[in-house]
């Protein structure tokens, strides 16, 4: 019968093998000789006897060749198993035959085989019946069963390459949802303009994303070999030697839809019912650059690319620091912006150990895991966390349910749930302190987010982040910004204004405010103010042609507040100065010289900005500087002076130990730009706006946005 093939499976003779503490590798027929050779009868090994031998009597046996009883996939002849399957049921066997079964089933091969207990004598047995059978019927899956307790463990640390892929869904319909009405409407400015007077949005979006950390190693060739992983990044005063981390989280909505009403009649009424709605798809991505040896943001930048009622848009927003989607919101409330992404586990939790019961607080986040959970076939840890400023200032609620895995470093399933409004009508018993911040940090209205991120698909690197390691090439701080040496306490000196002194304006604003001895009939109220200790904040100048337009904002001495708006052509006289017109603000300003700081003049930070090597961003056809690092005919400059007043010192005073106030010039320019095709053809004109911010103490450019619709 040296032809016949055993009736048994692979998986069957390598069970034999184990009971019989013999090896398991090999074809199936070198299982089966190695199996006679230990002493095993034909019948054991699913072989007929040879007819030489006198038949016994045959002995009553459960059979596991039963298919109504068990369902165990068949193997091909002489086919052989994976090496996985091979330790998995070795593994499953070997676990549960140890502890039930007498020590003489383990004895040597090479022992008697009279001692050695056969599969027949085994089965007979319930508890092993039981074992064994439930183990070959589940494979693979009843080694998972058998150990799927699941064990309590501290977040993974990202490496570089990790990527995570994650479907979008939430409660409107499937998809996610975020609501903005009054004030809060002002972050989506950042994205699209809007024509109308909008009291509300409501965006709806599902579709898919991916997360992870970029692989440098063989993008940043000029980076040191110990280093490998990281990314050069651009730092706020202009420079690209900075080392970082980069996390890049890319949204593929396959479905958006934008909602909008308008108040009603041009009132203040925003009425019940949508006024007009846009459908269509789109792209957005955000990187964060993670500075390497202080592990603090360095810049956040998010692009995207939209089609809205067969309309495009499309744009970009960088900022150094606090920044992203929800733009200033995430620094009045840190760590809001952790719910516009999978959770990166080690961020929220840190180097806690993840069990039953363990709760913590951090990022702004209170956190408790609830317990264990399924998601498919995968236990998981379930997770509650309530961002406690939004709960303890009476502003409203936020909520995220979080799953977490220990191989994933992510949050392997995240539900979000937020409604924010500064009118404390979402919470009771609210102090005067709560109800005050509101007031004063964010704007009227309420802000609404509902989704819920899943993983589909992971993939881990194999590198751990270098953060906290320093480097050579690391710029320090004090070389950087703009020396002491050119900043003027013009305030402490009782002048009017900031100094400007451009040389690539037409008129600075020395010139301008010469204009005040021949307007100043015109503008007396402002007039008076400036000849009385009274300062200029705000300061916006527009030129056409030899023309240049002045919009100046004034503050008196007893915080009494107004602008005044003129232009100017050649020098300053009766003939050049024209008065055009003017108005008064209520409880916009406050006069505080004391909080003034000293900072660079206006040429001294045009100068920084038009610097091809530093800002590339900010030269060229869609930037504010031309060819010759001069202006494009129509940028706006501004400048503006914040410092905090009488209204808000003793608030300021509980939240910051800093009374000092902020100076930043802002440049901003409207352009137009074609719409090629994919053949290079123009099939339309964008109409895009382009600005950035900067410190004009020293220089440091806070962020800049690049954004264009469909003209």
């Amino acid at each position: 019968m040296a032809d016949e093939t055993s009736s048994l499976t692979v998986a069957k003779l390598k069970a034999l093998c184990i009971i019989n503490d013999l090896p398991t590798s090999g074809r199936k027929a070198e299982l089966v000789e190695r199996l006679l050779e230990a002493g095993l009868a034909h019948k054991e090994v699913g072989l007929s006897e040879p007819e030489s031998e006198p038949e016994v009597e045959e002995e009553v046996v459960l059979s596991l060749e039963d298919e109504t009883t068990m369902s165990i996939e068949e193997d091909e002849p002489e086919q052989e198993e994976s090496d996985d399957e091979e330790e998995v049921l070795e593994a499953v066997l070997v676990a549960d035959v140890v502890e039930d079964e007498p020590k003489e089933v383990f004895t040597p091969a090479e022992s008697k085989r009279q001692d050695v207990a056969t599969l027949s004598d085994m089965i007979k047995d319930p508890k092993v019946i039981a074992i064994v059978i439930v183990s070959l019927f589940l494979g693979a899956a009843g080694w998972w069963y058998i150990n799927s307790s699941l064990e309590p463990f501290t977040a993974e640390p990202l490496r570089y390459g990790d990527t995570m892929e994650y479907s979008i869904t939430g409660p409107s319909d499937g998809n996610g949802q975020m609501k903005a009405s009054e004030g809060f409407i002002e972050l989506f400015s950042s994205f699209l303009e809007f024509d109308d007077e909008i009291c509300r949005v409501v965006f709806d979006y599902g579709g898919r994303g991916t997360i992870g950390v970029t692989d440098g190693e063989n993008q940043e060739p000029s980076v040191p070999s110990n280093l490998a992983g990281t990314v050069r990044s651009q730092g706020p005063y202009g420079n690209n030697e900075w080392l970082a981390v980069e996390i890049k989280n890319t949204y593929d909505f396959d479905y958006l839809n934008f909602a909008r009403q308008t108040y009603f009649l041009g009132g203040t009424e925003c009425p019940a019912g949508t006024f007009g709605s846009l459908g269509g798809y789109g792209e957005l991505t955000t990187k964060r650059h993670i500075e390497l040896k202080d592990q603090m943001t360095l810049s956040t930048t998010v692009e995207f690319d939209a089609t809205l009622d067969n309309e495009p848009y499309t744009g970009l927003a960088k900022t150094f620091d606090v920044g992203g989607v929800l733009g200033s919101l995430d620094m009045v409330l840190p760590g809001i912006s952790l719910m516009l992404q999978p959770v990166e586990l080690q961020d929220l939790f840190g180097t806690d150990i993840i069990e039953e019961g363990a709760m913590g607080e951090r990022l702004g986040w209170r956190w408790r895991v609830v317990g264990q959970d399924t998601l498919g076939d995968d236990k998981t840890w379930k997770i509650a966390a309530t961002h406690v400023d939004i709960e303890r200032l009476c502003l409203g609620s936020a909520t995220m349910e979080i799953w977490a895995e220990k191989d994933n470093p992510w949050a392997t399933q995240q539900t979000v749930d937020v409604i924010i409004s500064n009118d404390g009508s979402l919470q009771t018993d609210c102090s005067p302190f709560s109800e005050a911040f509101g007031d004063y940090v964010l704007p009227e209205g309420e802000l609404e987010l509902h989704h819920t991120f899943k993983s589909t698909k992971i993939e881990r690197g194999s590198k751990v982040l270098d953060l906290g390691k320093d480097y050579t090439l690391k710029p320090r701080s004090n070389t950087l910004g703009i020396s002491d040496d050119f900043q003027e306490d013009w305030a402490g000196q009782d002048r009017s204004h900031p100094p400007d002194a451009s040389t690539i304006r037409g008129h600075t604003l020395e010139e301008a405010m010469q204009c005040f001895d021949y307007i100043g009939g015109s503008a007396s109220g402002a007039k008076a103010a400036l000849d009385n200790e009274g300062y200029i904040w705000r300061g916006i100048d527009q030129r056409t042609g030899a023309t240049t337009q002045w919009n100046v904002s004034w503050v008196a001495r007893d915080d009494t507040s107004g602008w005044v708006l003129f232009e100017l052509t050649g020098e300053p006289t009766s003939d050049n100065c024209t008065y055009l017109d003017k108005g008064s603000f209520e409880e916009l300003a406050s006069h505080n010289r004391e909080a003034i700081p000293a900072v660079a003049n206006v040429s001294t930070i045009e100068e920084r900005l038009a610097d091809s090597t530093k800002y590339p961003q900010f030269s060229g056809s869609e930037g504010v500087f031309d060819s010759t690092n001069g202006y494009h005919e129509d940028t706006r400059v501004g400048f503006l002076i914040a410092v905090p007043g009488d209204g808000a010192n003793d608030l300021l005073g509980q939240l910051t130990s800093t009374n000092v106030g902020a100076s930043t010039i802002d440049l901003s320019r409207a352009y137009s730009k074609d719409i090629l095709d994919q053949s290079g053809q123009k099939i339309g004109e964008y109409d895009c706006t382009f600005a950035t911010v900067v410190d004009a103490t020293d220089g440091r450019v806070i962020g800049w946005t690049n954004i264009c619709q469909v003209a």
